[in-house]
């Protein structure tokens, strides 16, 4: 019995220590998840409303992603798509029909 929960503990130990290595080492990949999710929704529904020009719900449904997003704001004057997700915001713009739509500068 001792010797079979040394084992389980050898073995629990070795997975820990392969997914803390695997963390560690996509450690920049990792942080920069939460902000695709707003980025990509912004950029697709933009495109999607003001180069396509199909309807608001349709866009909704084409940049709908499996994580869901907090806050969503459509400015049809200045045509910007704000979009807030994982405790990320992000701001796409259209330019215009040949450049469609771009994601705002954070800087």
């Amino acid at each position: 019995m001792k010797t079979k929960n040394i084992i389980l503990f050898l073995i629990l130990f070795i997975i820990f220590d392969i997914a803390l290595f695997w963390t560690i080492s996509n450690w920049k990949n990792l942080t920069a998840f939460p902000s695709i999710i707003s980025s990509f929704y912004s950029k697709e529904f933009c495109s999607c409303y003001f180069v396509v020009r199909e309807d608001e719900d349709f866009c909704h449904h084409y940049a709908r992603q499996w994580v869901p997003i907090s806050d969503f704001q459509l400015d049809k004057e200045s045509k910007k798509v704000t979009v807030s997700g994982l405790g990320r915001t992000n701001t796409a713009i259209f330019q215009n029909d040949k450049k469609g739509c771009v994601l705002e500068d954070l800087n």
